[in-house]
């Protein structure tokens, strides 16, 4: 699996079950998202969302890369995934924040992951959760991010996805 839509009370259930077993954190020091270049507002959302006809001037490529060095960013040592990057989507979720995750919900006990995945999928399909996690464990699997990223069609909130190839979401 390497694609999950998933609505908005799923991502919540999703977020509330990891922070009960606590893979996800609230971290500090999340950078600024980097000022849109004057007048080019058009231009540089389009070449932030990788849109072909922009071309590429200076300006614009170091609009970009901090834009991607700030939905990257994670702390050195991760305690697991960063609450920030569930919150909203547009967010790069690291294979090393994803190992984290998995190897503390490795260590919990199964009646805890039960209660937790009961509890908070109480209204929602348990199976998003599965679904959540085989993505996860395919992301570690693999060494590529996850792509916390916005819905592109009607319908789900949000779609996680593991990028398979070179994107440019990770240049």
């Amino acid at each position: 699996m390497n694609h999950l839509p998933l609505t908005m009370s799923q991502v919540g259930a999703v977020a509330l079950t990891m922070l009960d077993l606590g893979m996800l954190h609230p971290v500090e020091g999340v950078p600024a998202e980097p000022s849109l270049p004057q007048g080019r507002e058009t231009e540089a959302l389009q070449a932030q969302l990788g849109m072909p006809t922009v071309h590429l001037d200076d300006e614009l490529r170091d609009f970009v890369r901090a834009h991607n060095r700030r939905i990257a960013w994670h702390p050195e040592s991760p305690a697991g995934i960063c609450a920030h990057k569930l919150a909203s989507p547009g967010w790069l979720i690291s294979s090393t924040e994803i190992r984290v995750a998995l190897s503390v919900l490795h260590s919990a006990s199964s009646q805890s992951v039960r209660a937790s995945v009961g509890r908070h999928f109480a209204d929602e399909d348990p199976e998003a959760w599965e679904d959540w996690v085989k993505l996860m464990r395919g992301s570690a699997d693999s060494g590529l991010p996850v792509f916390f990223g916005p819905a592109d069609h009607e319908g789900p909130w949000a779609i996680a996805e593991i990028l398979l190839e070179e994107d440019f979401r990770t240049a």
